[in-house]
């Protein structure tokens, strides 16, 4: 009987041990992740500066060797790919002025029409009345007490109310 005994709780501190191994095999698998992520991304970091290099090198021999007509056509066409880009940009910031200049009271409207988008964001956060979340008076409804005119009620609104009757005589 006692060996039995001593079986069963051997079988349970293993199965305890078996779930911290678990836990730390699965944490050196995600600080193993977390270390091939970071260094993916610094990877990546540098493979766009080396990039950002060798297009400065490459328009700096065009330069030298006086090649304007083709690092002029590529600047061009740089530009051409980007403008789309650009008017919808210059069109989200204007259409995000104007709603920010709407909430804004029309005399000061003029003063803050050529000001940055970030300065309309602060100045129509801080002119607006900050809305509480509570109301600051709490008023309540009082009606007649369902105590005073429970004798004349039917059996049907008594038991309807009965919770209502049993409160307002214990709060007598």
């Amino acid at each position: 009987m006692s060996e039995e005994t001593k079986v069963s709780n051997e079988t349970v501190v293993d199965s305890g041990t078996e779930n911290v191994t678990q836990e730390v095999a699965q944490n050196e698998y995600i600080a193993e992740s977390k270390k091939y992520r970071k260094r993916a991304q610094e990877a990546e970091f540098q493979l766009a500066e080396i990039k950002k290099q060798l297009q400065d090198q490459e328009n700096a021999k065009l330069k030298e060797k006086e090649e304007f007509k083709t690092l002029a056509e590529k600047f061009e066409a740089e530009v051409q790919s980007l403008s789309p880009y650009k008017e919808k940009y210059e069109s989200i910031v204007n259409q995000r002025k104007e709603v920010l200049l709407s909430a804004l009271p029309e005399e000061q409207r003029e003063q803050f029409k050529n000001k940055d988008l970030d300065v309309l964001e602060f100045m129509v956060s801080q002119l607006k009345p900050k809305a509480t979340s509570e109301p600051s008076v709490r008023a309540t409804v009082k009606g007649k007490s369902i105590s005073d005119e429970w004798h004349k009620m039917s059996n049907k609104d008594k038991e309807r109310n009965w919770k209502d009757i049993v409160k307002s005589f214990a709060k007598k």
